[in-house]
C-alpha cells in the first residue's frame, strides 16, 4: 500500500478507541482537556469512559498522543486504559 493509499484509507475509516478512567477517583469531564478533541470527535460512554473517533489508525500512535495531552494536565497514565475497539463492538 503506498502512503497516498495509506492516508486515503485511515482519514476515510474511523478508528474507535475507548479511555476507561476506572482507576482515578474522580470522573474526568471532557470539557476539562479541550485539546483532546485534536485526536477526534469525543463523548462519554459511561461513568468514566470516553470514546474517541480518531483518523488515526494505531492504537500505540493514538496512545502515545493520548498520554502526552494527560500527562500536560498531570493525570498519571495509572488512572486510565486505552483499547482500540473493532466496529462491530461500537
Amino acid at each position: 500500500m503506498n502512503e497516498e493509499s495509506y492516508l486515503a484509507w485511515a482519514e476515510s475509516t474511523p478508528h474507535i478507541y475507548e479511555i476507561n478512567f476506572s482507576n482515578s477517583i474522580l470522573a474526568p469531564q471532557i470539557n476539562d482537556f479541550p485539546e483532546v478533541e485534536e485526536l477526534g470527535t469525543v463523548a462519554p460512554l459511561k461513568h468514566k469512559k470516553w470514546r474517541i473517533e480518531s483518523i488515526i489508525p494505531e492504537l500505540n500512535v493514538f496512545s502515545q498522543c493520548f498520554v502526552a495531552m494527560m500527562k500536560k494536565h498531570h493525570v498519571p497514565t495509572e488512572n486510565y486504559t486505552i483499547v482500540q475497539l473493532k466496529e462491530e463492538t461500537v
